[in-house]
């Protein structure tokens, strides 16, 4: 498939991609690689380092947006990454609400009726005056007008001054066996299954159109859910406490479809549950429940190589954690091993657990001094994680990443901290961006 120019705008697990272009069935990179592409949708420090991470690993990046009905504007993501073996995975992402015309958007209640197999029927259909016949397709109209004006309004020089809705439905009927996965959080996640209905319209079939949404509100009325229930498929990722899947059913009648998959906050992050930043929390706690914590995905692909191709040895990771956040320590300590393993050409880890703080710290050092040292290395570094809560400060910790380098002979020649509050990042997403800023 080849879209022209592409946005890739998106954190991602090198092995997470491979799966997702070999197996769609392996559910835990699939949700994933959506609510990374989904967060990094978003404007903010999160957002900002997924972004660079990827561009410095040669990504490509374009980004689109198109004014729509009333004000509205359309935005989506194209995402795509390219195999050695020349195969594509592509990836559509809609942001969800952060600007003054998506809150407008977003209250536009009325309701429009669906249909259309062409962008100019499509117009035509909305524009017709609703009835109440119950077989009808009817949707949120603001949603619709996003989605519309994103994907099946303006042609687009890149797309070959065609929309590029219809630019992605030619070239997956040309290519029976490609996909195209779309996703998105709230009223992302609202565009991302009109435009699958769309593109389902213009006769792509429902196996080459994966939707994956976090958080999403219903979008139709039953007689919509009756005409494009299985016309692609749709994961349907919800968390526990999250009102926004629900919020259009009584107003307005809307249903939901799809495969609901039921997500739990975790007790850090339990305050926040419609926010992206704990969908994306969640995502990375699932990606290594099912792969364990030594053998997952390797993340921030592209990161600079500070060790230039020299061995390094890595001692135990080290943790000081109140209680809330003990069960996250799992994950801080696994993503900050992946992110380790990117960022240097060579590197052994310290089996086992007893880092250079705890007490013996002399024996420690020289027990560890004499594994680097077999293992060849010409570093040894310590890193430890601290974190605690903020007094009066809900479910908003400090966390500290402190690392110390060590040469062979066991001289500290290098030593430094990083600080930062969580609340627009997880414990966990903090975790990484420590790093980033190391």
């Amino acid at each position: 498939m080849m879209f022209g120019r592409f946005l890739l705008v998106l954190c991602v697990f090198l092995a997470p991609l491979r799966a997702l272009a070999a197996a769609p069935s392996d559910l835990p990179s699939l949700y994933f690689v959506c609510a990374a592409a989904s967060e990094a949708a978003y404007g903010g420090e999160l957002p900002e380092l997924l972004r660079a991470r990827l561009a410095a690993a040669g990504w490509q990046i374009a980004s689109y947006e198109t004014p729509g009905y009333k004000g509205t504007v359309g935005r989506f993501f194209h995402m795509v990454r390219r195999s050695e073996d020349g195969g594509e995975t592509h990836l559509i992402a809609f942001p969800g609400t952060e600007r003054g015309s998506d809150v407008w958007t977003n209250l536009r209640l009325g309701r429009a009726a669906f249909g259309g197999t062409t962008p100019a029927e499509f117009l035509a259909v909305r524009d017709t005056r609703v009835t109440e016949c119950k077989e009808t397709p009817l949707v949120h109209r603001g949603f619709l007008d996003y989605c519309q004006a994103a994907l099946f309004t303006d042609a687009l020089p890149a797309y070959g001054n065609r929309t590029a809705g219809e630019v992605i439905a030619d070239e997956l009927r040309a290519h029976p066996a490609a996909q195209v996965f779309l996703t998105g959080h709230s009223l992302g996640g609202a565009a991302a299954v009109l435009a699958a209905a769309r593109l389902s319209d213009m006769g792509v079939p429902a196996e080459q159109l994966v939707v994956t949404t976090f958080g999403a509100p219903a979008v139709g009325n039953g007689a919509f859910v009756r005409r494009y229930e299985g016309r692609f498929i749709l994961h349907r990722v919800v968390m526990r406490g999250d009102p926004m899947k629900d919020v259009l059913a009584a107003p307005l009648g809307f249903q939901q479809f799809g495969e609901r998959e039921a997500w739990t906050p975790a007790r850090s992050v339990a305050k926040f549950p419609h926010a992206m930043i704990v969908y994306v929390d969640a995502a990375i706690r699932r990606l290594y429940d099912a792969y364990g914590g030594d053998n997952a995905f390797l993340f921030l692909m592209g990161t600079p190589n500070r060790a230039e191709g020299r061995m390094l040895y890595v001692a135990p990771i080290e943790t000081a954690l109140d209680e809330t956040l003990a069960e996250d320590a799992p994950y801080m300590t696994a993503v900050l091993r992946d992110a380790l393993h990117v960022r240097n050409a060579a590197v052994v880890f310290a089996a086992g657990s007893g880092g250079l703080s705890e007490e013996g710290l002399l024996s420690g050092l020289n027990e560890h001094l004499a594994a680097a040292r077999a293992a060849g290395a010409e570093e040894m570094v310590a890193y430890r994680i601290a974190g605690a809560k903020i007094r009066d400060a809900h479910e908003t910790y400090r966390l500290t990443l402190e690392r110390a380098v060590y040469d062979m002979d066991g001289n500290l020649i290098a030593a430094g901290s990083h600080s930062a509050r969580t609340g627009t990042l997880t414990p966990i997403e903090t975790v990484l961006y420590l790093l980033a800023q190391d």
